[in-house]
């Protein structure tokens, strides 16, 4: 009897969910989804039909090699092992791999916007969600479906929702998932430790063992099958020289204009000058200062999680030497918590500047001189200081007030 009943009430549930689901879909249709769809419709053609984005190929070529015999000896270079996966994925679908990448890019992005309204947390509604579509369509067009990152992306950005939720564990899930196929979501541990403490009125010392055990599963899946692929990622980013879209490129450019040489390697336009490795060092250890002043404010009150997250992500990602035009849409779901800053929209907009050189220099053979990739250089210099005066002034209210922020969490008595 009390099988039966308890049988009922999961089926009761499972009705309830499904009744709530068609509505919110139903609520969502035009405002959101139906705009997302157009995003991605827009993507994948430019994607697909003009770009053919070398990333997306490359995907392709290591899905391929890990499942030529002996399976899963054949590791991405300059990606986290595990982040394997997600390139296998499109190989289930019945058509091309592009297309297929694309499809299941696109999956993901309408989760991504519709996770926004229905959380139940205040900031979190379909006004961010269509803000988050303008961002994206504004200066990331081809990176939905020419990139993987959007999957890193919604996997930090459900972290952060069901943080807001009190959901810690499931926080801590999408966290690490996020870690483990692109490395950048680890900026947010951190900020997820102080406000779980706060919360709970207690140090989270068992997150302690999710972080470790995230560290497992990146060095441990390629160390089971080939232990030379162990650290390749790290490998990878160690001997990248300064790609031309960091601040510290831009920055070493106007300091040695003349000494100045661009090259491209690492599948990147980098440059390389006598100032580009001091700069660098100087930019890393400002950012890592900022990091620590941001968790600070965090820890004493002044700022809600998801401000600190996004605050810790922006000033990491203005410190690293490399900042390609995809990192940008790691910062846009949280930038659709707030309202529209023009310097944010603007540094989106300088952001697809690439896209005209990738097609110049692809499609047409077209040889770019120093003057074109200096300018390029300078370009993303000025999408960098406007991210960074963007926040600046957005952190600036935040610390004083808080008047823009969706409600914090409440710290713990």
């Amino acid at each position: 009897m009390e099988e039966a009943t308890h049988v009922a009430m999961m089926a009761e549930a499972l009705r309830t969910r499904s009744l709530a689901a068609r509505e919110s879909i139903g609520r969502q249709w035009r405002p959101v989804i139906m705009p997302a769809l157009a995003l991605w419709l827009l993507a994948t053609i430019v994607s697909c039909g003009f770009l053919h984005p070398f990333d997306v190929t490359e995907y392709a070529t290591y899905a391929h090699a890990a499942l030529r015999a002996p399976l899963f000896h054949r590791f991405p270079l300059e990606y986290p092992a595990p982040a394997l996966a997600v390139f296998l994925l499109p190989l289930l679908l019945p058509f091309s791999y592009p297309w297929a990448f694309a499809v299941v890019a696109g999956i993901v992005l309408v989760f991504l916007v519709t996770s926004y309204e229905g959380s139940g947390v205040p900031g979190m509604d379909m006004e961010a969600a269509r803000r988050l579509i303008v961002y994206l369509a504004v200066g990331a067009v081809i990176l939905v479906t020419g990139r993987y990152d959007i999957f890193a992306v919604a996997a930090a950005f459900w972290s952060v929702r069901a943080a807001r939720q009190d959901r810690w564990s499931a926080a801590w899930t999408w966290s690490c998932i996020g870690f483990v196929i692109k490395l950048f979501p680890a900026i947010f541990w951190p900020a997820l430790l102080i406000a779980e403490w706060r919360r709970s009125g207690r140090l989270p010392v068992r997150r302690l063992a999710w972080m470790a055990v995230s560290a497992v599963v990146l060095v441990g899946v390629p160390a089971l099958f080939n232990h030379e692929a162990v650290l390749n990622v790290l490998h990878y980013y160690q001997h990248r020289p300064t790609e031309t879209g960091s601040l510290p490129a831009g920055l070493s450019l106007l300091i040695d204009w003349h000494g100045s040489t661009l090259v491209t390697s690492f599948h990147s336009i980098n440059i390389v000058n006598a100032a580009a490795g001091p700069v660098g060092v100087v930019v890393e250890l400002v950012a890592a200062v900022g990091c620590l002043g941001i968790w600070w404010a965090q820890f004493r009150g002044r700022l809600p999680l998801e401000a600190a997250c996004l605050a810790s992500l922006t000033v990491a990602l203005l410190g690293s030497k490399v900042l390609s035009a995809q990192y940008v849409v790691w910062l846009m779901p949280l930038w659709a918590l707030y309202r529209f800053r023009s310097e944010w929209l603007l540094a989106a907009l300088a952001n697809v500047v690439v896209f005209p050189y990738e097609v110049s220099s692809q499609s047409f053979g077209l040889i770019p001189t120093h003057a074109f990739d200096a300018g390029l250089t300078l370009a993303y210099l000025a999408r960098d200081l406007l991210i960074a005066w963007g926040t600046w002034r957005w952190l600036r209210s935040e610390l004083v007030d808080g008047a823009s922020s969706p409600s914090p969490l409440a710290p713990s008595p």
